[in-house]
């Protein structure tokens, strides 16, 4: 306990004059005469006795009345915060938590509407001359401004909710760091006017713990909440006429069950598949829908739940593209074996509608065509150039696949040199027997609804020689075929958004076998379906701010790119930056709803993005005051108060937090009381 004036103190050596009243009695006594004082002795004794316990309470309740008078005059008080300072100047911070969250209703109305009015309570608690920041989940660059009174209740009044999730941390550390080089004479203060959810309240990462912080938690009415938190597709990949699996993750943050509720999905504003879930209170559970991607182009779908009252969360947005058609190149040179494997693939190709094959010859190869193709095939090459590697490695790094049919009779170290750019397995030597292909990985999804049952002993075809590789275990290569001697004949290794196809074998005359078999036609077709580069199917607003155009789009690189927001035909042009072939569209934050956006260049769609609210929002768990008070002691924030009734008018608050809480007018009760407490005794004990 602390005293306001301490000076007032110096007072209690009042105490004193009581003390001499009571031992310097100046009351005079009359003498009476009797014949007789036997008796009189006995009653002098015993009222002797009373009287000087009277004397004694009459002191304690003068001494007590004179102690709390003073006290009173001192003002005692417990400091709201450790060591608070009481600077002349003032810069007081509030963080408005404007997220969706807040859209609740509780006793006092809804959460952010009481969360402006508390802030314009706390400006206006301040005395002139006080300087003010604001701060909410949207960053905004103004918000960096100091601001006067009139200036900060502007501001409060244009705070709406907003789709982005920030922590508290980020809100703390900010104001912390950029209040280090202010003057040593000016109060730093931050309120925290939030619901506190769980998912945002990150206490232990604040930094600096030298501000002054007061919490204002504000309690919602209890609300039932059942929401999609994310989705996912099992193959990252699209083509036409393949059979797509949604996976979608939904979540019930209620005290109740949820039985056969409908799940749907629209796919270009028709319904596509819809099935039925149920989920247990404060559990979640994973529901899939299932569908073929019957037409090309762009596919803009919308995953629903229906449920109230939050309705931000009940719906989820995916876009993708499907090829219309895939495009392979097969490179080959002037050797005989080359062009026997060249003739082998022309003839797998040759009248498909779907793979378009061009070829060309490694001399005249044009590096810069590349980028247009889904799957490069290498076909017995003995020597290439430094120049084609290099541009080869960059368009596996973008997403196209490599098919290497390796030339077994050239110098081991030219296939080494490509193998050691996509960190594959070097080789080591050659195999020149005879080994009959005997293992196939029918698990692996490169398979599946290749063969109609799986035989026990399959007649599968021999190979005349082969490559041997290093036994080094590489986590994201995947054994597809393998040798009778346990030799690997062709393995999948994945390279950033590309894939690298390694057969240990040359695709020539001497291994007819295995162009005429029936392993090599879904083989060869599998490796062009599955060389699609993955793409993103969602984004989240606020989180994600750019997008990597494919390289596949034939479009002028400095042409205008337009985002268009399909649900209400809005339009900006975003910053856009080009590196080689790649183009980003970077849009910062000028995507704050949900729903599909359009990309358009010279007035045609060429690509689509669909964002989600983030649902860290959705997760209606909120720390009690209780709960806050234990984490604020956990973290050691000496400077750190919990305002626990809000309701209060924040005048009364205000003053306890620059004075803590004080006690003066309970010594001024106490001193009548005992100045009461004097008078009954003196009156009314005889």
């Amino acid at each position: 306990m602390k005293f306001l004036y301490p000076t007032f103190l110096f007072a209690l050596l009042t105490i004193a004059i009581p003390i001499l009243i009571h031992l310097f009695s100046f009351k005079r006594y009359k003498t009476v005469y009797f014949s007789n004082v036997d008796f009189l002795k006995d009653i002098k004794k015993e009222s002797k006795k009373k009287s000087r316990l009277k004397q004694l309470l009459i002191l304690l309740a003068r001494i007590l009345t004179i102690i709390f008078l003073v006290f009173a005059f001192a003002q005692p008080y417990v400091p709201a915060n450790h060591d608070a300072q009481k600077q002349a100047n003032q810069l007081v911070a509030v963080y408005i938590d404007n997220s969706f969250s807040m859209n609740a209703l509780s006793e006092q109305g809804q959460l952010l509407e009481v969360a402006r009015n508390k802030a314009l309570e706390i400006c206006l608690a301040y005395p002139a001359g006080t300087k003010f920041r604001l701060f909410t989940n949207d960053l905004k660059p103004k918000h960096q401004h100091i601001y006067n009174k009139e200036q900060f209740i502007s501001e409060v009044s244009e705070v709406q909710a907003s789709p982005t999730v920030v922590p508290l941390s980020l809100i703390y550390n900010r104001f912390a760091s950029q209040t280090i080089e202010t003057d040593d004479s000016t109060d730093k203060n931050l309120y925290f006017i939030s619901d506190f959810q769980r998912t945002i309240t990150d206490i232990d990462n604040f930094t600096d713990k030298s501000v002054f912080s007061y919490y204002l938690p504000l309690k919602p009415n209890e609300v039932a909440n059942l929401y999609i938190d994310s989705c996912w597709v099992e193959v990252p990949a699209h083509r036409l006429g393949q059979e797509e699996t949604v996976f979608v993750r939904i979540k019930n943050s209620s005290n109740q069950d949820y039985q056969n509720l409908p799940l749907k999905l629209f796919l270009n504003d028709s319904i596509k598949s819809i099935t039925n879930f149920s989920v247990d209170a404060q559990n979640e559970i994973v529901a899939n829908l299932k569908y073929s991607n019957n037409s090309d182009r762009l596919q803009l779908g919308k995953i629903e739940i229906t449920d109230y009252p939050f309705t931000h969360d009940n719906n989820w947005y995916i876009s993708y593209f499907v090829e219309k058609n895939l495009k392979a190149l097969a490179v080959f040179n002037n050797n005989a074996d080359s062009k026997e494997g060249l003739a082998y693939l022309s003839a797998l190709f040759a009248g498909d509608d779907y793979v378009q094959m061009d070829e060309m010859n490694v001399q005249n190869l044009q590096v810069n065509r590349l980028n247009e193709y889904n799957t490069i095939f290498l076909i017995n090459l003995e020597n290439f150039s430094g120049g084609f590697l290099t541009e080869l490695e960059n368009v596996v790094n973008k997403g196209t696949s490599v098919v290497l049919f390796p030339g077994i009779k050239n110098n081991p170290e030219f296939n080494n040199r490509l193998l050691s750019v996509f960190n594959a397995n070097r080789t080591t030597g050659i195999d020149s027997t005879t080994q009959k292909i005997s293992g196939i990985d029918f698990e692996n999804r490169f398979f599946q609804d290749v063969f109609r049952k799986r035989e026990q002993n399959p007649i599968l075809p021999s190979i005349e020689g082969h490559l041997q590789f290093e036994r080094t275990t590489r986590t994201n290569e995947t054994r597809l075929l393998s040798f009778q001697n346990g030799d690997k004949a062709l393995s999948q290794l994945d390279y950033e958004d590309g894939k690298m196809w390694i057969f240990s074998f040359p695709l020539d005359k001497k291994n007819e076998a295995f162009a005429r078999d029936i392993l090599f036609v879904p083989t060869i077709y599998n490796i062009v379906l599955n060389s699609l580069p993955k793409q993103e199917i969602s984004f989240i607003v606020g989180k994600n701010n750019f997008f990597d155009l494919p390289q596949n789009l034939n479009m002028d690189l400095n042409s205008l790119v337009e985002i268009e927001n399909q649900v209400d035909g809005e339009r900006f042009i975003p910053a856009k930056t080009i590196s080689g072939r790649k183009v980003r569209i970077e849009f910062g934050e000028q995507i704050t709803n949900d729903g599909h956006f359009l990309i358009e260049n010279e007035g045609q769609t060429i690509s689509s993005m669909a964002f989600n609210f983030n649902r860290l929002e959705s997760d209606l768990r909120y720390f009690d005051p209780s709960e806050m008070k234990d984490k604020l002691d956990e973290a050691q924030l000496k400077n750190a108060t919990l305002v626990e009734q809000v309701e209060r008018n924040f005048s009364e608050i205000f003053n306890d937090i620059q004075n803590g809480k004080q006690f003066w007018e309970w010594c001024i009760l106490l001193a009548l009381l005992f100045i009461l407490a004097e008078v009954l005794l003196a009156r009314f004990w005889k």
